[in-house]
């Protein structure tokens, strides 16, 4: 089984769309895996007309990666569109539904720049490709590291014993972790003066596009459903460990969405919530309890909401349009101060 490289699903996507819309496509200037920018810029002809897209590969495109490919995208300053190996027929009508352009290896694609009108949905791979392997960094262990890191900042300089703690790791783990970011361009060494985190809204956009499938789904301790659908409103989670994420403490924080799924982080069981609001176990339901996996107390106003960073991933985790409107609500409002460069 071949592995893909972002450069083959570049080339085989603007090779598919010039043949499949009898376009002439070309790209202008590439610069793949460079982290301050996009991955290429191209250029698309079409009669005596043209058209210029900064591109954005990403050569797995889930559901949960979605939100954070939008938001990549929506942050360039020109005309950008994503590239990628496979979009499904769902996906493609929600991209379309957000006006995002895209386009992938196997004839699939939407741009709407009148009068050029593309809407391909449908086609399904043929070739079977390997993924390289993730990054450690950016695998279980590693994103938690990084989450603590992200939310405390400064904490890079700290002990090895220290950080460990604060991110309920292994002591072993900071030391891998901290050589890969350096490896990586996401963490510099001076020496006497210490070590700093760098390019940190870069790895914010790296760890919100790797957690919901590698660290969410080991955190989740089930999904559940209360009789009555408004129970949350009365709920406290005070006398437990326990705190709102996604589209709870989005409401909470923002009042633009309308919440449609409950998700609670905690440290503790909650049968006497659960049994108080009458919630029982349902894989269908509308209650997701996942694990509080950080040991650290962050200062901010909202003491029973998890960080802003873990709101921000779960919201664009769901690839939702309303709920990645409402992640860059949150975006601007809260977590400039995580990601502003010493």
């Amino acid at each position: 089984m071949k592995t893909i490289t972002e450069k083959e699903v570049l080339q085989r996507a603007l090779e598919g769309l010039q043949k499949t819309a009898k376009l002439n496509v070309k790209i202008q200037h590439k610069v793949l895996y460079d982290p301050y920018g996009p991955d290429a810029t191209i250029r698309i002809t079409w009669q005596d007309m043209e058209w210029h897209f900064v591109a954005e590969v990403k050569k797995t495109l889930t559901r949960a990666m979605l939100g954070g490919a939008i938001q990549q995208l929506r942050r360039y300053p020109k005309k950008a569109i994503l590239i990628t190996t496979y979009v499904t027929p769902q996906m493609a009508d929600l991209l379309k539904e957000m006006e995002i352009p895209f386009v992938d290896t196997v004839g699939n694609a939407y741009i709407n720049e009148p009068p050029l009108l593309i809407f391909l949905k449908g086609n399904k791979p043929v070739d079977k490709y390997r993924e390289k392997p993730t990054a450690r960094t950016f695998q279980p262990t590693g994103l938690q590291l990084v989450f603590a890191l992200l939310c405390n900042p400064g904490l890079e300089n700290a002990p090895f014993r220290e950080i460990a703690k604060t991110a309920d790791v292994a002591l072993g783990t900071v030391g891998w972790v901290i050589r890969d970011l350096k490896q990586l361009g996401h963490l510099i060494d001076m020496g006497k003066r210490g070590r700093r985190l760098i390019r940190k809204k870069d790895l914010l956009n790296r760890w919100v596009t790797a957690y919901p499938d590698q660290l969410r789904p080991k955190k989740l301790f089930g999904r559940y459903r209360a009789t009555n659908p408004d129970w949350w409103k009365n709920a406290d989670l005070a006398a437990f460990q326990a705190y709102w994420g996604g589209e709870i403490a989005a409401n909470i924080l923002t009042k633009y969405l309308k919440p449609q799924i409950v998700t609670i982080y905690t440290r503790e069981p909650l049968g006497e919530l659960f049994l108080k609001n009458r919630i029982k176990k349902d894989p269908d339901g509308d209650i997701e309890i996942l694990e509080a996996f950080w040991k650290f107390e962050y200062n901010w106003q909202h003491r029973n909401l998890v960080h802003p960073i873990l709101i921000y991933a779960d919201l664009l985790a769901t690839g939702d349009a309303r709920n990645i409107e409402t992640a860059e609500i949150i975006h601007e409002r809260e977590l400039t101060r995580f990601i502003r460069e010493d």
